[in-house]
């Protein structure tokens, strides 16, 4: 099926950090972007909670930025929202939010993870894919309704964070779509349904679920109130959506099996497209399909997190470098860019510091919510400069230890590409370049939002199907080669990065039980 001429598809990407959205036409070519960051709020050691109406003003705002531009190009022909996944709202019958959002970085749900392994066990990853871990759904709901059991009583419908966004904007009804299902640890992924026998182990009423439908179905329209307050035109097609990790692969053109990519974002990822489910039962990755046309799974695609990638920069970004944030507001650069020549000045392995990423535990290969951040080997020598590079290769090692998973399930990439915020750093893609040892492609205009819109187009019919949208407009921009010789310096600090995660992980438990005390 030909792309219709003149069209252009609106992508909307509810992230963890903030909303970004774009306007991409029939060709793949970007027309506008806007993007605005909102707050997480840390209540208490180890929490972390957001406001869904910041979601959705984030949203209208950025829409109305952007949407006149594509008047000038036939208009928009398509909405599609993607979001953080996981990240869960309590709504009553009305839509009222019953208590903040609890998004995928919180660990509050300790407890109940370990109430999950123990009456489930093994069958968690039989049924779901994926490992019981705090930064599921479904923990964290069993956490509200322990706590706070008036709120889960009020609970009409649970919606995931994209979900709640496009029942705002659209005469949808209460819908997911098969990834941010999977994603809540109560579905069914061989079956796609429901498990009954999660909810019912669980006590989790089935009526409080969505309905689930594939990514690409057309759900419904915008409303007339929602085009007042976002500038759409009303009555414009919307479709189901998926959340962000799989949408990724869209943008990145990672639909095809051996394709693998890595993303430098809030969180960092090492995915891997395969034709079925390669579920890793020893519970160190996550496996989710392919953004879907129809009730089953067109592809799969496992893949591994490191939790404080991205946040790690902006950390030491808000902690460590006013200096850099002031001068950029005063010459219009990105304080990123003035950290990133300060690390380019600094030798290969930070002269003996090393970083771990653990700022709220850690995802792949350990899932250890229990893990504290660390610098070690500081030496009067070391100045910020080295700290700063010491992050960027932290998370680098951190990527590089996912990468041990797909080694293990076998599963060679065919080739990888780097998308994300962080990839726009040439000091940092060429880091995990040389921490990896093999060539990365940089795609043009790959992330979420880009993804959400090819989505979209494929749910209207401006394209055929999912490999067309990516055929047609994903574009290589860049190829980065790894150094040989710093290739080999990596990998030896890369066993001493190994060795001092295996020596300080009860370390961590003990300085997580020092600051439960206090």
């Amino acid at each position: 099926m030909g792309h219709a001429e003149n069209s252009c598809m609106l992508g909307v990407d509810v992230g963890t950090g903030g909303c970004k959205a774009v306007v991409v036409d029939s060709e793949g070519r970007i027309i506008s972007t806007a993007t605005k960051e909102y707050p997480t709020n840390y209540p208490a050691a180890g929490w972390a909670e957001q406001d869904p109406e910041h979601w959705y003003s984030a949203f209208c705002q950025m829409v109305r930025c952007i949407a006149a531009e594509a008047e000038k190009y036939g208009g928009i022909q398509s909405v599609c929202v993607d979001g953080q996944p996981h990240t869960h709202v309590f709504l009553n019958e009305d839509m009222k939010v019953l208590r903040p959002a609890i998004p995928w970085t919180d660990t509050r749900s300790i407890a109940q993870v370990e109430k999950i392994r123990k009456n489930m066990g093994q069958r968690i990853p039989e049924i779901t894919y994926n490992p019981a871990t705090t930064a599921f759904t479904l923990p964290q709901i069993m956490w509200v309704a322990e706590n706070e059991p008036d709120a889960w009583r009020r609970t009409f419908k649970l919606q995931i964070a994209k979900d709640y966004v496009r029942k705002r904007i659209s005469d949808c009804g209460w819908l997911t779509d098969h990834s941010d299902a999977i994603g809540t640890l109560m579905y069914d992924a061989g079956k796609f349904k429901w498990s009954d026998e999660i909810c019912e182990t669980f006590d989790i009423p089935l009526d409080k679920l969505p309905d689930v439908v594939p990514s690409a179905e057309k759900v419904g329209s915008i409303t007339e109130k929602a085009s007042r307050e976002t500038g759409l035109e009303a009555g414009v097609p919307v479709v189901a959506g998926a959340h962000d990790p799989c949408i990724e692969n869209l943008a990145a053109g990672v639909v095809r099996p051996g394709q693998c990519f890595i993303k430098l974002a809030t969180a960092g990822v090492v995915s891997f497209t395969t034709a079925k489910p390669h579920p890793d039962l020893r519970g160190r990755a996550v496996t989710y399909c392919l953004p879907t046309t129809r009730n089953n799974a067109d592809g799969w695609f496992t893949k591994t997190s490191t939790l404080s990638c991205g946040s790690s920069v902006r950390w030491f970004r808000d902690t460590f470098c006013t200096e850099e944030i002031e001068l950029a507001s005063k010459t219009g650069r990105r304080p990123y860019e003035l950290m990133d020549e300060m690390a380019a000045n600094v030798p290969v392995a930070s002269e003996g510091l090393v970083f771990h990423p653990y700022l709220i535990g850690e995802g792949s290969p350990y899932w250890d919510p229990y893990l504290k951040g660390s610098f070690f080997g500081v030496t009067l020598r070391h100045r910020r400069e080295h700290f700063y590079r010491a992050v960027l290769e932290g998370v680098a090692f951190s990527l590089r230890d996912g990468f041990s998973v797909f080694e293990d399930l076998r599963l060679p990439p065919s080739e990888v590409r780097l998308i994300g915020g962080g990839s726009k750093s040439k000091v940092w893609g060429q880091i995990v370049c040389d921490v990896l040892g093999t060539n990365l492609l940089k795609p043009l205009g790959g992330d979420a939002s880009y993804g959400a819109a090819l989505l979209g187009g494929v749910g209207v019919g401006i394209f055929g199907n999912i490999d067309e949208a990516c055929d047609t407009c994903v574009r290589i921009g860049e190829t980065l080669e790894p150094d040989a010789e710093r290739h080999q310096r990596y990998e030896e600090v890369f066993r001493i990065y190994l060795e001092l995660q295996r020596q300080t992980s009860q370390v961590s438990r003990r300085m997580h039980s020092f600051q439960a005390e206090d």
